[in-house]
């Protein structure tokens, strides 16, 4: 007798477990409607400036500044593309979350490194987690 209502009990939990799931599946998606449904009115209302759709890195470093911050990450050692980013990232005491800002910098960390590589400044060292690590930093 115990045991058929430890069975019972059991199958009850199971089937209470599988509907919370279901429940929190269906708010997930209530939010995400929601989210777009928010979206939407702001970029219809008029009310507020459209949102930007990419960032111009050109305003944001004034001129030889990227170079300096880059032989400042590198003045620790060797460093990877992402990790010289995220110190300018960092130093700049700018959004560290942001994946396309984080990206858009080191394209910029890459011009500059791949302009020092030609001059003799910086070498290849290897790469990690497919990012170049630069290093052997020449101070001329």
């Amino acid at each position: 007798m115990a045991e058929q209502i430890l069975t019972t009990l059991a199958s009850k939990r199971r089937e209470i477990e599988a509907h919370i799931g279901k429940l929190e599946a269906d708010l997930e998606q209530a939010r995400r409607d929601l989210s777009a449904v928010l979206a939407c009115t702001v970029v219809f209302s008029g009310d507020a400036p459209l949102p930007k759709s990419y960032m111009n890195l050109s305003r944001l470093f004034p001129r030889h500044e990227l170079p300096k911050l880059c032989k400042e990450a590198l003045e620790a050692g060797p460093r990877s593309t992402r990790e010289i980013a995220a110190h300018i990232i960092l130093v700049k005491a700018l959004d560290t979350k942001d994946r396309h800002l984080r990206k858009a910098v080191a394209w910029k960390v890459v011009q500059v490194m791949r302009r020092w590589e030609r001059q003799g400044q910086a070498r290849r060292t290897g790469k990690v987690h497919g990012t170049v690590v630069w290093g052997q930093f020449d101070n001329r």
